[in-house]
């Protein structure tokens, strides 16, 4: 849906320091946006106590073994902190064409040697490809039990297809409550080579919530795509080998089945966690192997909102085609042909973030070598800063940031732009560093 703001700049901006803590239910009331927009994102965990339910839909049956291990270090991870309980939902082996019947049993060795090892229910954990409409089912379900009290998490370890069909079998006036996780291009749903039939695109419009994180192979994969770990490769992970634990050695053993030294995957689970995006090896080991439950990140310093990953595109289209290593993820947006204007809007409904914050705003966009065209970034539909002109003309991305933003969890973030000439209008993603408490509840 789009978010009517049209008619905001026209209200002065001194009207947002009069209604004080009355801020947002004034302009929901000024603009009609929905409900859901008026719902801070709670902290899924304090350290002690998990507040929501969490589900997992994971592949594993083709392309890449590293879920052969990532799957196992989830679950260490989620008993390690005592969540088992709030697991009510895993999903694995779910890419629906291109079937490895040799791939998907050793995946599901690992997943259910997890579950048997570390305390879970069976029931909850479904094989899509026997049992695929139970999956479906138990997802969807697991989406229509939500509530403000209650939200769900949906870590997502592969493509979106299981995850959508269920999404799309669930309750729409449920969905608000559920948030899904990703780190990397190919759970979005995007590939070359792969031809799915929906993507994360699919997904947002629906109301879920969109949590986009760092592509966690930095952190937790010791070796490239591709090929067999060489020997020293796998020596960061030998605190699991040597380990007196034989739950640790049992994920020690599933990443040797693997060939791989690589569980990145299972780094969604920490963010999920901790709310920390930089999960590696080390912080994994002082978790499972030393028992040190780390502080969680309360507020985030950064929150980065990857520009596809906007609720509503006005006249942008995703570019993904070209694996531009320059860009976040390799997708960025782009002003489709013979718009003059567009814009991205999206409201802040991030975990581990503060309810009122003090933020410097950064913007990645492309500087064409052609035309002048103009930015603006907008909060709760009053313009931030000054506008800004994509002059440079020297085909390069550009950073622009906008200092000292308040911004309110909930809040309505937008950034318009207004092409000059047939300037080609990019861009990559908007963050927000964070400085402190806003001072203004």
């Amino acid at each position: 849906m789009l978010l009517n703001i049209l008619i905001v700049p026209l209200i002065p901006r001194v009207n947002q320091v009069m209604v004080g803590s009355g801020k947002i239910l004034g302009l929901v009331l000024l603009l009609g946006l929905t409900s859901s927009v008026l719902l801070a994102q709670p902290n899924p965990f304090d350290g002690r106590n998990f507040k929501g339910r969490i589900a997992w839909s994971s592949d594993g049956k083709h392309n890449d073994e590293d879920d052969w291990a990532a799957s196992p270090v989830a679950l260490a991870i989620f008993n390690a902190l005592g969540v088992n309980d709030q697991v009510v939902h895993f999903d694995y082996n779910s890419i629906l064409n291109n079937n490895d019947p040799e791939w998907a049993r050793i995946h599901e060795e690992s997943v259910l040697g997890a579950v048997a090892r570390f305390g879970y229910d069976r029931s909850r954990f479904h094989n899509c490809q026997g049992d695929l409409d139970a999956a479906i089912n138990s997802l969807a379900s697991a989406i229509d039990n939500s509530s403000t009290q209650d939200p769900l998490y949906l870590v997502i370890a592969g493509p979106m297809e299981v995850a959508y069909q269920a999404i799309q079998k669930s309750n729409p006036e449920k969905r608000k409550y559920v948030s899904v996780i990703s780190h990397s291009r190919w759970n979005d749903g995007f590939d070359r080579e792969y031809a799915y039939n929906y993507n994360k695109r699919n997904v947002i419009p629906t109301g879920i919530k969109w949590i986009q994180i760092r592509d966690q192979n930095r952190f937790l994969s010791n070796s490239p795509y591709g090929r067999h770990a060489k020997p020293e490769e796998w020596s960061p992970f030998h605190w699991m080998r040597d380990s007196s634990d034989d739950n640790i050695r049992f994920l020690w053993q599933r990443l040797r089945v693997s060939t791989r030294a690589d569980c990145s995957d299972a780094g969604m689970a920490y963010f999920l966690m901790t709310g920390d995006e930089d999960s590696e090896i080390a912080k994994l080991r002082s978790l499972l192997e030393g028992w040190l439950i780390p502080a969680p990140k309360n507020p985030r310093t950064s929150v980065r909102i990857e520009a596809e990953n906007f609720l509503a595109l006005k006249n942008f289209l995703l570019e993904f085609k070209h694996k531009n290593r320059s860009v976040s993820h390799r997708i960025h947006v782009e002003l489709e042909e013979g718009a003059s204007t567009g814009r991205m809007q999206t409201p802040f409904e991030q975990p581990y973030t503060a309810a009122h914050g003090r933020y410097n705003v950064e913007v990645r966009y492309f500087d064409d070598a052609q035309g002048t065209s103009q930015y603006k970034f907008w909060s709760n539909g009053y313009q931030e800063g000054f506008s800004w002109l994509a002059d440079e003309d020297d085909d390069a991305w550009k950073t622009k940031t906008i200092s000292g933003v308040d911004i309110h969890a909930g809040d309505e973030l937008m950034l318009s732009v207004e092409r000059d000439k047939n300037e080609l209008v990019r861009v990559d993603y908007l963050q927000l560093n964070y400085l402190g408490s806003s001072g203004n509840p």
